[in-house]
């Protein structure tokens, strides 16, 4: 089984946060925080029972890994996803927006089991190398340069915005 809680500390408040990772999941190319390292993604709109699809490479190798949303609440800044059935692995996550005062933090945490599947050993190797290390180190990284954009328009001022953010 492979377990994960991460959680990224950022100075923008929760409202923003959660329309940024709303945005990323709804409409990924104009998301100011995603990882660029994905190829392509459906549009959807986050709410329980939508399916999320999108097309990840990582080198050579392409994945379009499905995952339907089972939970969604607004207010609480919170859903959850579980892998379809015919993915090669089982489980999901819950990604959520915790207040911190005036700051907030993303928390996104679950699990996921192999399953009788013939690609679940490559399934584990990109969660595991891609997903837990690549994948949440840039989505930190774009969050903190957002959050530089944040604080600045904050106070008047107009930021140049580098390194891929968006503001």
């Amino acid at each position: 089984m492979i377990s994960f809680d991460r959680t990224i500390e950022t100075v923008i408040e929760p409202a923003e946060l959660w329309r940024l990772v709303k945005q990323a999941f709804e409409n990924t190319a104009e998301s100011p925080i995603w990882p660029v390292e994905l190829e392509e993604k459906e549009p959807v709109t986050l709410a329980e029972g939508a399916v999320v699809e999108a097309t990840y490479k990582v080198g050579p190798i392409k994945a379009r890994p499905r995952y339907r949303i089972t939970a969604f609440d607004e207010e609480a800044r919170r859903f959850s996803y579980a892998a379809a059935s015919f993915h090669p692995l089982r489980g999901g996550a819950t990604v959520e927006v915790l207040s911190r005062g005036e700051k907030s933090a993303l928390r996104w945490y679950g699990d996921y089991r192999a399953n009788w599947h013939p690609l679940a050993p490559g399934a584990v190797l990109f969660v595991k190398f891609y997903f837990l290390e690549h994948f949440f180190a840039r989505l930190e990284e774009k969050i903190g340069l957002y959050g530089q954009v944040w604080t600045a328009r904050k106070h008047g001022a107009r930021p140049e915005v580098t390194g891929g953010a968006r503001g």
